[in-house]
């Protein structure tokens, strides 16, 4: 009996043991069922960043646009039908519109370039949950940063005060693993600003050169702007 026991119970473990990610989806879609629908049509102008769906915009069927720039689009790796390209204007090799991208509660959308994206829907839920603000403002010069010592963990927006650099995050339980990297600079077509960079407790934060920036807590892109 003590054996069989043993075999139901990692039966169980593993049947209904979730993920954080999983557990994270089905909280937020949670939140999101528990208000009351309000359907209309909905247009978002999104540049570099990281969004979550039903905590920066809706979940629905998109109409992608690039209204300047170029860059990469591509949505996280659950999404069925998503979306691994680059999209831009001036270039005939160069999308400038990707149609009917279906996005779900808990998926992301990240773009990584000089993008100025245009999301559109003619229906969606207009129901998000709002990001809880978390982190603190603060400017940081060259150096080693610990999240959790030097500064509070959150979401951030990232963006340039002036020179040039590397901003990095290196992930709490091996530092060789790079989490989070980019070149910020003052010259035209170098990136200025990031949205939504999740940093957690314990992981490294490293800026380089003569580079200085400005972390903010993020907002819900949908509320707010």
């Amino acid at each position: 009996m003590g054996v069989i026991g043993g075999i139901l119970i990692i039966i169980c473990f593993i049947f209904f043991w979730k993920s954080p990610e999983e557990k994270f989806r089905a909280k937020l879609k949670k939140n999101v069922d528990n208000q009351k629908s309000h359907f209309s049509e909905i247009s978002l102008i999104l540049t570099e960043g990281i969004y979550t769906v039903g905590i920066d915009f809706p979940a629905g069927k998109y109409i992608l646009t690039a209204k300047e720039n170029y860059g990469d689009v591509f949505t996280s790796d659950n999404v069925k039908n998503g979306i691994n390209q680059t999209l831009g204007v001036g270039d005939k090799n160069i999308a400038s519109e990707f149609n009917n991208l279906i996005l779900e509660i808990g998926d992301t959308l990240t773009i990584d370039g000089e993008l100025v994206l245009k999301l559109y829907s003619q229906r969606v839920n207009l129901v998000v949950v709002p990001r809880e603000v978390m982190g603190q403002e603060l400017n940081l010069i060259a150096g080693n940063y610990i999240c959790g010592k030097d500064f509070i963990a959150g979401t951030y927006d990232i963006e340039l005060i002036k020179n040039y650099g590397y901003i990095t995050i290196r992930e709490k339980k091996n530092v060789s693993n790079i989490k989070f990297r980019k070149y910020l600079g003052e010259n035209i077509g170098e990136l200025k600003d990031f949205k939504n960079c999740s940093i957690e407790i314990e992981e490294k934060l490293e800026i380089s050169g003569g580079l200085e920036v400005k972390l903010t807590p993020s907002k819900s892109t949908y509320l707010y702007n």
